[in-house]
């Protein structure tokens, strides 16, 4: 039986992967998941490392006295239950990169908004020429075409078509802004993904190879 090697090219892919599929959208909950999803992916490794050893030191100890095998293979103190004590006393830990905020208000959101507004002015005006000529808004339109203040009315459709003019082309200026924001934002988090994997790659295989160095060390006492 050979002696077991940890493959870290192996681990540094299955990082990769489970990090990529999780970060399809990045925030705060999908980089803590990230998290949590490699530091199973450790441990397994870890665990998967230290039952392998196990097999090995027992297929090249045959003629090892009872005592000494029952001592590493105790319940409470043998070589897997110590290195599953030491994983969970020295937990993993990864200073990664803080999460990038979002905008917060979409286009949609935006243009919403400005659509409301311009409906809530335009009622507005129009109740205020009803109210000036003692009628409703509901009825001022058809009454003041026929009426004589018809003046008044057509200025206040002017002034409704230049409002939807403007609430157009502050939308169309907010569209622009956001595909900027977003094209930004895109670069910042496409960065912020490939540093975070990066991060926790490297801690990765710090943190197994510390645990490794603890393997050696205890196979010694036994």
């Amino acid at each position: 039986m050979e002696q077991p090697v940890i493959d870290y090219n192996a681990i540094s892919a299955d990082i990769s992967n489970k990090c990529n599929q999780i970060l399809q959208y990045i925030d705060v909950n999908t980089v803590s998941d990230s998290f949590d999803a490699v530091k199973e992916i450790v441990e397994i490794a870890i665990e998967k490392y230290s039952y392998l050893v196990s097999e090995y030191w027992m297929a090249n100890h045959p003629d090892a006295e009872i005592s000494r095998k029952i001592k590493f293979t105790d319940v409470d103190n043998g070589y897997e239950i110590l290195i599953k004590k030491w994983v969970e006393q020295n937990p993993f830990k990864a200073e990664y990169p803080k999460c990038p905020d979002y905008f917060t208000e979409s286009y949609e959101e935006y243009a919403a908004k400005l659509n409301k507004k311009a409906v809530a002015t335009a009622v507005a005006g129009t109740a205020a020429i009803g109210a000036v000529y003692g009628v409703s808004a509901t009825c001022t339109k058809g009454w003041l075409i026929f009426g004589k203040p018809i003046v008044a009315i057509l200025a206040e459709l002017i002034g409704i078509a230049a409002l939807y003019a403007a609430v157009q082309s502050k939308k169309t200026t907010k569209q622009q802004e956001i595909d900027a924001q977003k094209k930004k934002l895109e670069e910042k988090l496409k960065s912020y993904k490939k540093d975070l994997i990066v991060v926790l790659t490297i801690s990765s295989e710090s943190y197994i190879k510390n645990s490794v160095a603890y393997s050696d060390n205890i196979l010694a006492s036994f």
